[in-house]
Parts: C-alpha cells; structure tokens; sequence
C-alpha cells in the first residue's frame, strides 16, 4: 500500500515541472511583447515631438519674415505714393499685380539663423489702393491721403526635409498726417 501514494506522487510532479516550464515561456513571450510595444511608442511620440519642434521653428521663421516684410513695406518712403513695376519686383520683391513670384530671402540678422538650415522668404504684391484718412476724399481736390496702397505679404520657411510653413498678411501702408 506505501507503494502507490508514492509512485502517484511521483507521476505528478513529473507532469507539473512540464507545465511550469510552458507557463514561463508564455510569460516570457508575453512581456518581450509588451517592451517591444512600448519602445515602438516610444519612438513614434519621439518621432511626433521632433516634427512639433521643426514645425514650431518654421513657424516662428515665417512669422519673423512676416514683421520684416511688413516693416519694409511700411518704412518704404514713396510706396505710399507709387505703384511698384516690374523692376521693383525683381529689385525689392514688391510686385505689381498679376506679376509671378519673387521671393527674396531674408537678412541673417532678422531670423535665428543658428537654428535653420535655410533662411525664410517674403514677397510682397501690390493689391491697389483702399480706404484713407477719413474726410480726405471729401475735399475738391482730394488729398494725396484720399486712398492708401494695400500690399499682401506672403513669407515662408521652408528647407529640404523639414516643416514648410507659409503665412500671409494684408496691410494698408501708413497714411501721412495731412500737409507733409
């Protein structure tokens, strides 16, 4: 009778290391799985932080040559004045309407150029002449501050491999105080 509680003991513990051994390789499957998991979300939130900063950056460039374009236009003397011709568009990047693109880079002091690979553009299009001082046009003649140029400013950051941003903005030129 002692012999079979023993060999029934024995049986069983042969079955159960085999079992163990089954589990653990599940377990060890399972949590490699789950630490590849989360090194693949790891580096795509390290991927989306990258392109953020990029995008961040490029906006700030083309915001930057935005104030620069604008201050161009706007401390330009005789642009309050004079329609720009063809001339001027390849000159100084303000063009006439219907004229084609004429970027122009802007100078290395008026962006960060440490962080950017290439310098941003603008390029200014004249747009015709809108509402001036009010009461100007009511005079026979009317005054030189009648109507004011308006000017659509477009700047752009942009390099190979990286975030291009584009932004635009209309101005109406300063209008002279009336009798300078």
């Amino acid at each position: 009778m002692s012999r079979i509680p023993h060999m029934a003991a024995h049986g069983a513990g042969s079955r159960e290391r085999g079992v163990s051994l089954v589990i653990v390789l599940v377990l060890l499957v399972a949590t490699s799985l789950l630490g590849i998991a989360v090194l693949r979300s790891s580096a795509l939130q390290e991927r989306m932080s990258a392109n953020m900063r990029d995008r961040s950056q490029a906006f700030q460039a083309a915001a930057s040559a935005l104030r620069f374009a604008q201050g161009e236009v706007l401390a330009a003397g005789d642009w309050d004045t004079q329609v720009p011709t063809a001339a001027d568009c390849a000159a100084q990047s303000i063009c006439p309407p219907g004229s084609a693109e004429a970027w122009r880079a802007v100078p290395g002091d008026a962006y960060d150029s440490v962080r950017l690979a290439a310098p941003p553009e603008y390029w200014i299009e004249y747009l015709g002449t809108g509402p001036g001082r009010k009461g100007s046009c009511d005079l026979v003649p009317p005054t030189r501050d009648c109507q004011s140029p308006m000017y659509r400013v477009t700047a752009r950051s942009r390099a190979a491999g990286r975030a291009d941003v584009m932004l635009q903005a209309n101005i109406i030129s300063r209008i002279p105080d009336p009798g300078t």
